[in-house]
This record gives C-alpha cells, structure tokens and sequence, in this order.
C-alpha cells in the first residue's frame, strides 16, 4: 500500500499557480508597454557651460579665420602682435590704468580692439573705465521717448560696395555717448534714431571698435539675423594688413584683488607675512606627548657604547664575532677596488696582502683565516693587522 503526503502536493500545487500566475501577469504588463523615443534638450554640454562664445570661435575658425580664447594678465598670457584683433565682451573690471594703458599701447601699434562698457549710473561711481575715459566715450541707459515704439525689429547695418543691408539686434536701451573732448577719427558707426550702437575709431595706427554691447555674439543669438556676419567682418578686418592676423577673446577678466597687486608689486612683503604666519601657527599648534626633559643627566658618547658592547662580547667569549666583522669590512672594501678578490684563493689572497702591505705573510694568515684567541694580546694584534691591511689597500 502507497502512502501520499497530502499536505505536500497541496503546497507544491499552490506554488505552480502562482508562478504560472506571475508569468501571465509579467506577460500581459510586457505587452501593454508603449516605447517612445524622446528627445530632450539638455542645454549646453561641456566648454560650452562656461565659454558664451565658443559658437562664434567655431563659425570663425569654419570661415578659415584664426580663432582662440586666451588669458590676460595671467603668467601664461599670450603677447599680442600688431596685426592681431582682440575681442573683451566683458565690462573690463581687471583693466586697472596701467593695464588699460598697454592695451592702447599696442592699439596704437597697429592691433584692433573691440570693447563694450558698463553703462554709467550712479550707482556704479567707483567702478572707473580707463579706456572710455582716454576716449571721451561711454554706455548709457536711456529710455525710449514717447514718441518711439518699441518693436523686435533688428538694427539695419548697410554693407559698403553692396545695395544690400546687415540686421543686428542690438540693445535697444543701450546706445554710446561721446564726451566733450572726444577728438578721434570715426571710421564708421551705426546709428538709428540718433542713437549709436557701434562706433569704430583710429587709434594711431590700430583702430577700436566699441559696441554698446555683445549679447548677438553668445551662443544663443550667434546664429540669428546677420550677427555672424557682422562678428566675421570685424574678425577680418585686420586681413588686410596681414595674412597672419589672429582673432583672440578673453573671458571673465576679474578684478584685481588686494592679494594680487600686492603679490605682483610686493613679493618680499608677502613672503614675510607667510612666514610670520607659519611662525605663529607653530607657536600655537597643541604639543601632543610628554615634555622634554631638560635637566636630564649627561648623555655618554657613541665610543662608550661601542666599548661596552665590545667588551660584552668579550667578555661572553665572542672572539670569532667580533674578527668576523672587521673581516666583513675588509673583504668589502677590497672587493670594490678588485671586483675579482671573490675568486682568488685563499694563498693568493694572502700573496696579494704581502705585496701591497709588506706584513709578514704568517701574521696576515692569521689575522685573515684563524679564529683561535687565547689572549688579549693576539685578538688586539690581528685586528691591528686587519686595519693596516685595509689602510694598505
């Protein structure tokens, strides 16, 4: 008779239901699945998080014209040659006067530059514009009069030797404003309304092009309207005077700070500050352990510990220790003279001795191969031995 564990198939029958089940449900959700592709913007990627204008370094370099960002002020700045055009879309807050004047300095030498401004206010008094000041020139704010709408339309730039005509969406609330003694020699401007948002000027034998402002050359508006071409024709102004004309643009030109100016005009100020400070840290760092002891007793010389280990190991009858050291030592310095002392013999070795030492060749046997001492005066006189053997060396 064949007994059946009941309880055990019922369990075993519950389990495959519930798998079969989970199969089935997995099965039906798999089919019920939709996939789409969706393509989502996720803004700028890499350099171009940072850099605002790596779009017209790029179409610039696409038109076969030199293009690079570079770094003023720095220790690894670029030197400018006179053919070259330099671009600063900032407000210029590191251009302190004597930066401000070498940059005109090499204007005035043949290179281009092309500038914008912080538009004066009076909240801003402090903050001075070196450049604009020489120039006679500024950015303003101004209103719209009451009379003139607003509209989105661009600024219409006419091309020379062309009936055609550029658009350029400038600020429409930002225009240049020239001083009293403003006397320099205009190349061209652009002006609607009675309103200048481009000026380009002679500067000795270079020119500077001022614009009331650079939003058209960020990658967000580089492609729009006629702004490429503008930035292009400004790019490649200088080919005319040479073929090796380079664009450059600076970004994010800090302010220089106290820290700055002085580590560039006053290094041994700084370096005695630092350590000042380090001193003072030094000073006031926790000491951790106990403290020396200064009234300690007098501390015995390196030869009394080297007698009272010799005379330990005397006294424990380790003659052959102690020869064999003295022996390690010659054989060392005597195998760096004669790298071939290794395969020698032991009678030629002691041939080799006599010759050079004239010791009596018994007493160089002994002191190099014997290790009996039965007193003091024949351990004394093989280590003398050892030591004029490797005086003689």
């Amino acid at each position: 008779m064949t007994f059946v564990n009941n309880k055990k198939t019922s369990s075993t029958f519950v389990y495959s239901v519930v798998i079969v089940a989970t199969i089935a449900m997995a099965a039906w959700l798999y089919s019920m699945l939709d996939y789409q592709l969706v393509e989502k913007d996720q803004g700028y990627q890499g350099e171009a998080k940072t850099n605002a204008y790596l779009a017209a370094e790029f179409f610039l370099r696409k038109m076969g014209q030199k293009s690079e960002k570079i770094e003023l002020f720095t220790h690894k700045k670029t030197l400018l040659s006179s053919s070259d055009t330099l671009l600063v879309p900032s407000v210029r807050l590191a251009f302190d006067k004597r930066r401000s004047t070498e940059i005109l300095e090499w204007v005035e030498q043949g290179g281009h530059l092309i500038i914008t401004g912080q538009p004066a206010s009076e909240s801003n008094t402090s903050q001075r514009d070196y450049i604009f000041e020489k120039l006679g020139l500024s950015i303003e704010r101004q209103a719209l009069g009451d009379e003139t709408e607003l509209f989105e339309e661009p600024v219409n730039i006419a091309i020379y030797d062309e009936d055609n005509f550029w658009q350029v969406d400038f600020d429409d609330y930002l225009v240049i404003s020239n001083k009293a003694h403003f006397k320099s020699e205009v190349i061209w401007k652009v002006e609607e309304n009675e309103r200048v948002h481009a000026l380009q000027i002679v500067a000795g034998q270079g020119r500077i092009t001022i614009l009331s402002d650079m939003r058209m050359f960020r990658n967000d508006y580089i492609a729009s309207y006629d702004h490429a071409a503008f930035l292009f024709s400004l790019a490649s102004d200088q080919l005319e005077v040479s073929e090796s004309a380079v664009f450059y643009y600076s970004l994010f030109e800090n302010q220089l700070s106290l820290y700055q100016w002085l580590w560039e005009n006053a290094k041994p100020l700084m370096f005695s500050v630092i350590v000042f400070i380090m001193a003072i840290l030094w000073m006031l760092i926790p000491r951790f352990g106990p403290l020396i002891n200064i009234h300690q007793p007098v501390r015995r010389q390196f030869l009394d510990h080297l007698k009272a280990s010799g005379n330990y190991h005397w006294r424990k009858g380790h003659y052959s220790l102690l020869l064999t050291e003295v022996r390690k030592q010659l054989s060392h310095k005597v195998k760096l003279k004669y790298p071939e002392w290794s395969g020698l013999s032991k009678h030629d070795q002691i041939v080799h001795f006599v010759e050079i030492s004239e010791i009596d060749e018994m007493a160089i046997e002994n002191a190099l191969f014997d290790n009996d001492v039965e007193q003091v005066n024949d351990f004394i006189k093989k280590v003398k031995t050892l030591e004029k053997l490797r005086k003689s060396i």
